[in-house]
């Protein structure tokens, strides 16, 4: 069984790496623009409801420090999300990436005189359609 490390996983870094900048960078800017939205709303929200009522200091202290809890809660809500849409991009980059270093290798053999060879590639890998019908066409060039 191969060591599982993060080399194992970018198999063509410049493409992945590129792939994971693109998602990161969106999953950012939703993240910001959802805590800037929910933060202005909510924040405007206890103050008029403050205004509104007669409560003691301590009250708006305890209440202003329950916001600040939920932006802390939302602030960790928002990195979790992030960690994962960024695990779940090079998990998606490798799907694709593997199948193309596989089928470059092939073309490379193919190329080089070994017809006999043919991709194969792992049941989760993407591509499988094109791996079927590449298969077929060397079967049929073989006869």
């Amino acid at each position: 069984m191969r060591n599982r490390k993060l080399k194992n996983f970018l198999i063509n870094p410049k493409f992945q790496l590129e792939y994971l900048f693109w998602i990161s960078l969106w999953g950012l800017i939703l993240v910001g623009i959802n805590s800037y939205v929910f933060y202005h709303y909510i924040s405007e929200n206890y103050e008029v409801f403050i205004e509104l009522n007669d409560i003691t200091p301590e009250a708006k202290a305890l209440l202003y420090a329950e916001l600040d809890q939920i932006l802390v809660k939302l602030f960790g809500f928002s990195v979790l999300f992030l960690i994962m849409v960024t695990l779940s991009g090079i998990i998606l980059s490798h799907r694709v990436a593997g199948p193309l270093y596989h089928f470059k290798k092939v073309f490379s053999a193919i190329k080089n005189g070994q017809r006999e060879q043919r991709v194969r590639l792992r049941p989760n890998d993407k591509f499988q359609d094109v791996a079927e019908e590449f298969n077929q066409m060397m079967d049929s060039l073989q006869k």
